[in-house]
């Protein structure tokens, strides 16, 4: 069907304000009558954006609307389009089936191409070579009936989650939202480098593992951070019992062995009592610090705000052995209170007044990937007669 003369003109002026204000660049395509669809001419895209007359008027129509939040939604007077990652991307992405509508005439759809979300990219500066502006995003759309129908931030959240919700029953597929914030430009030499630094032999398999390669992929800082504590979790254990073990091995080969008096015996109910001590949860991970992975080097990766909280701001080699002593106490503490912060937020939890700040949960991370890597080959490198189940 043939487009109008206001449509026409329409197309015009949507991409002369696009031009002025948003950076993009002029359309190649001749506009007429016969218009069936153009070539959005985003910067950086290997393959040009492909966008039908009809859906590209109902952007323009409301493109003096657009405003940008942040670097993961647009909005116009009735659509929003906020970058999501999704854990599968396979045919019912691209064909465009994942579509439903509200008794209240409200639409949501998973769109491949986002073209509000690349227009905001185009005018941030947040695209490259390897990161163009509209083709390397995925978004949820939200379309009202009319300007007037537009939830609350807070409530078109709400319908989005139960959104994924459904989608996640149906189709076993894990949603998360993200940012259209360009990475770190890339450097071919570089990455070259860290690939032949790569060690030629890999690790053997352990469980943990797994909880390695989930903690890295695209998920809630809070999660991760579960996830990462969760490899403390499953490492302390084998630390304590060593540790346990050795003691005893110890006061068996005493010399007092020999003679089985009374003050001998008690201390085998005092090495007991240290061992269940040991293994109480908070305990747990105190076990690992500074004993599983080298705590020295990686400190200066926890956030300012627990250094500051165990009055060490650098830690050092040759740190006294008490200050060593209270950094692995503080930190334990700090780790043990975030983790039952994060699980028990909607519950009756008690604030302890350590947990790291959701500020610095990000960071956090950053030293927690470094700590389990380490433990993780800490474990590989024991003699299998430590590697106690």
């Amino acid at each position: 069907m043939p487009i109008s003369k206001e449509e026409i003109e329409l197309i015009k002026k949507g991409f002369q304000i696009l031009e002025t204000d948003y950076g993009i660049e002029p359309l190649e395509d001749e506009i007429d009558e016969d218009l069936e669809y153009v070539y959005f001419p985003f910067p950086r895209e290997e393959a040009e954006i492909e966008v039908e007359t009809d859906n590209l008027l109902v952007y323009l129509n409301e493109i003096e609307s657009l405003k940008i939040h942040d670097y993961n939604k647009v909005t116009t007077d009735t659509i929003t389009q906020r970058v999501i990652t999704a854990s599968e991307l396979g045919p019912i992405f691209y064909l465009g089936f994942l579509q439903s509508t509200t008794k209240d005439g409200i639409s949501l759809q998973i769109v491949t191409e986002p073209i509000l979300i690349g227009i905001a990219a185009t005018k941030k500066d947040e695209y490259s070579k390897y990161h163009p502006p509209c083709s390397s995003h995925v978004a949820v759309e939200v379309m009202y009936p009319n300007k007037e129908s537009r939830l609350s931030d807070e409530d078109e959240e709400k319908l989005i989650k139960s959104y994924f919700f459904e989608l996640s029953h149906t189709y076993k597929i894990g949603f998360n939202f993200s940012t259209f914030h360009h990475p770190d430009e890339f450097d071919e030499e570089e990455f070259q480098q860290e690939i032949s630094n790569l060690p030629d032999a890999t690790e053997d398999y352990n469980p943990a593992m797994d909880l390695f390669i989930q903690a890295n992929q695209a998920i809630s800082d809070d999660l991760k951070y579960l996830t990462y504590y969760k490899i403390f979790e499953y490492f302390a254990p084998f630390y304590s019992k060593i540790d346990a073990f050795e003691a005893m091995r110890k006061k068996l080969d005493s010399s007092n062995a020999t003679s089985l008096n009374a003050e001998f015996i008690a201390s085998i109910f005092d090495l007991t009592k240290n061992y269940e001590k040991s293994i109480r949860d908070k305990e747990l991970v105190k076990s690992l610090i500074d004993n599983t992975f080298d705590l020295v080097d990686i400190y200066d990766d926890l956030p300012l705000s627990i250094r500051n909280g165990a009055n060490v701001e650098k830690l050092e080699y040759k740190s006294k052995k008490d200050i060593k002593d209270r950094v692995i106490n503080h930190l334990g503490n700090v780790l043990y209170s975030t983790r039952n912060g994060i699980v028990h937020a909607k519950s009756n939890f008690e604030s302890t007044g350590i947990e790291c700040p959701e500020e610095d949960l990000e960071q956090l991370n950053i030293f927690m990937h470094k700590a389990c890597y380490s433990t993780i080959k800490w474990y590989n490198r024991l003699p299998k007669h430590l590697k106690i189940t």
